[in-house]
């Protein structure tokens, strides 16, 4: 998969290819014995150096040194303090990103995932972001976009060949999945969201998903009719030839995803695969926040 962003025929930029982003809460105990594993390993390396630093002060107290062997000693003692200062350093970083992910897998176990957003208004847009518009996705950064309402989403739905518009504040909530047929990620989530929507979407009366294929390319293999057409997926599929959709939503990735209340207000955007009982979360928050 491309790694660099390529454009549009419009300009739009199109959104590079991500590796997974799903954490799933049965993976705390491995992320946890290898995180340990990483500090462990930066402070014995930090004891190391500081082994090496009381050394050098033994052999200076112990012998008689010249001027200049005491400057050289000086010197390295410096470059010594140095390397632990570095390596306190890594230290804190490396506790700073366990507990970055350790949040996220806490969110995800207690399904707060959807963000709260004021009743009886709206988040403005960032600037030069045009009204219905959602900025760009940045992965790991507060999201500008919450609380901003989605604008109407139109295109061509696939199977019934036809063109339709929906008003994302039209009272219904809906889970908004933007792919790319040539994406090994997008390959895997569809089939099993495809068979957990269809067995399940009765039980969300008020919770839509609506899935948008972007970035079309016959070039790049797995070509996108007859792969709809194996698929058919039991929700609406809008196809986005020329990347206007995915400008819309503020795609940076593929798959993308982009959860929107009753009223329009944006509530999640997520980069990357989620597994079934994730979506399932959501979409019981969702469903609770809509009835």
């Amino acid at each position: 998969m491309d790694t660099e962003p390529q454009n549009s025929t419009d300009g739009a930029p199109e959104p590079s290819t991500p590796v997974s982003s799903t954490i799933d809460v049965t993976a705390r105990r491995e992320h946890s014995r290898t995180s340990g594993t990483a500090r462990g390993l930066l402070v014995v390396l930090a004891i190391g150096l500081v082994a090496v630093f009381a050394m050098q002060v033994f052999t200076l107290v112990s012998a008689s040194r010249t001027d200049e062997q005491i400057a050289a000693l000086d010197e390295q003692i410096s470059s010594v303090d140095g390397q632990i200062s570095s390596v306190v350093g890594d230290v804190a970083a490396v506790q700073e990103s366990v507990d970055a992910v350790d949040q996220k897998v806490d969110d995800l176990a207690t399904g707060s995932l959807i963000a709260p957003t004021a009743s009886g208004a709206s988040a403005a847009a960032a600037p030069g972001t045009p009204d219905g518009y959602l900025p760009q996705f940045e992965q790991g950064q507060p999201d500008a976009a919450l609380g901003v309402v989605l604008g109407d989403v139109s295109g061509v739905e696939y199977y019934a060949d036809t063109e339709i518009t929906i008003d994302p504040a039209d009272g219904t909530a809906r889970a908004w999945l933007v792919w790319a047929h040539w994406c090994p990620y997008c390959q895997q989530e569809l089939p099993p969201l495809s068979d957990w929507y269809a067995e399940n979407a009765d039980a969300y009366p008020n919770v839509e998903l609506v899935s948008i294929t972007s970035s079309i390319d016959p070039t790049r293999g797995n070509p996108l009719e007859p792969y709809l057409d194996e698929l058919q997926l039991p929700f609406s599929t809008i196809v986005d030839p020329d990347l206007a959709l995915a400008e819309q939503f503020g795609l940076s990735a593929y798959p993308f995803w982009v959860f929107t209340g009753g009223d329009g207000k944006t509530m999640l955007r997520t980069a990357g695969l989620l597994g079934v009982e994730q979506v399932e979360s959501i979409f019981d928050q969702l469903e609770a926040l809509s009835a």
